[in-house]
């Protein structure tokens, strides 16, 4: 879901549609999720009750028992949704949520839709009260980033354990990266943030490395979704411009410079949009992808993605990613030491986000507001 609108760049975005799911792996089957008008967009399990709590990106979190679906917070009237990439983006529970009942929350902010966007990207902490509600009056901004355009607001919330997050943040918007954020360490646009939470207060995990002390990785565009495998590789689907879509893998323990907007995926990123193969061994201080693809086939944007050491057998062993535009699904697996992907299927619509169910199997959450589960 990395863009869902024109960016200037003379590209169009698909209308919203739904389709048949269709999977390559006769073992696969699509199942109906939940049905809704809503965009859900990611799901994490509360440990508590093991209920699936699904985020929405008009603000709500909803908690799916397997037959009813209740509301668990009522962000909406403090997130913007002036864009169809604002809206409350990102969600993780803080590592000892059984005792503390916290989590931490990352959105727009509200504010004015004409003009100039004024609304900034907040991190946040929440508690959870008596009632099993977050509590809009216990939430406390941890981190305020300025965002110079609507879109391309990343968003993502990874707790890697021990309160150790990370979040991504995209290169602030408009097309080409005109304000030059992607290759600027000292400024959080285009990053991945690394950082501990304690008592409503965060601190950089990596020691100093020069630059915003907090980015971990930078040189990405739009960081929708990522994950870990279980050696400690980072997974990074990032969303291209006009040619690319990327899969990154890269650590925790490295500052790394992924390349935009100097590059997009393998090639010297090229303003006017004519998509050649400029492939190149000398490629500096940046690192390539392990994967990138171009916009053919239907494929547009690409939405990542979980490493599935969980889910369908078929499945497991690789990292899992899609398309938004063409509701394609692929997982990339190394294989005699080279790391190749197997189409899954399409999904049945414009994927924006994917989540666990509460059983253990995968699902897909689509633009329309529908989701299914692949088991």
């Amino acid at each position: 879901m990395g863009c869902l609108s024109n960016d200037d760049d003379g590209f169009d975005w698909p209308d919203p549609t739904n389709f048949e799911c269709s999977m390559a792996f006769e073992e696969l089957k699509c199942t109906d999720y939940i049905q809704g008008t809503e965009t859900p967009h990611h799901s994490v399990i509360n440990p508590l009750n093991g209920e699936v709590w699904i985020v929405y990106l008009n603000g709500f979190v909803k908690s799916w028992d397997g037959e009813d679906l209740n509301w668990v917070a009522d962000l909406s009237e403090i997130v913007n949704r002036c864009h169809m990439e604002q809206g409350l983006l990102g969600l993780d529970l803080e590592s000892d949520f059984e005792n503390t009942k916290t989590v931490l929350v990352s959105f727009i902010e509200e504010g004015r839709c004409e003009g100039a966007n004024q609304s900034d990207l907040i991190l946040a902490s929440m508690q959870l009260n008596e009632y099993g509600l977050l509590d809009l009056d216990s939430l406390t901004v941890l981190k305020r980033i300025s965002q110079p355009y609507r879109n391309h607001n990343g968003g993502h919330l990874l707790n890697t354990g021990d309160n150790k997050f990370l979040w991504g943040i995209g290169d602030g918007g408009s097309a080409h990266d005109p304000l030059l954020n992607g290759q600027n360490s000292s400024n959080p646009l285009g990053s991945i943030y690394y950082f501990s939470y304690a008592n409503n207060t965060i601190a950089p995990v990596m020691e100093d490395q020069g630059g915003d002390p907090f980015v971990l990785h930078y040189g990405v565009r739009n960081p929708w979704r990522f994950d870990l495998d279980p050696n400690g590789g980072l997974w990074i689907a990032d969303v291209g411009q006009a040619c690319w879509e990327e899969v990154n893998l890269v650590n925790l323990t490295e500052r790394a410079n992924l390349g935009w907007s100097d590059r997009e995926g393998f090639h010297e990123f090229d303003q006017s949009g004519i998509c050649e193969n400029t492939d190149s061994d000398d490629i500096g201080e940046y690192v390539d992808p392990v994967l990138a693809y171009a916009h053919e086939n239907g494929n547009c944007s690409i939405t990542g993605g979980y490493w599935m050491d969980w889910g369908p057998d078929s499945l497991r062993g690789g990292y899992l990613y899609g398309d938004f535009c063409s509701g394609s699904m692929w997982v990339i697996r190394e294989e005699s030491g080279t790391w190749i992907e197997h189409y899954v299927g399409a999904s049945g619509g414009m994927i924006v986000g994917f989540g666990q169910s509460g059983d253990g199997n995968l699902v897909v959450f689509h633009w329309m507001g529908d989701s299914v589960v692949i088991s």
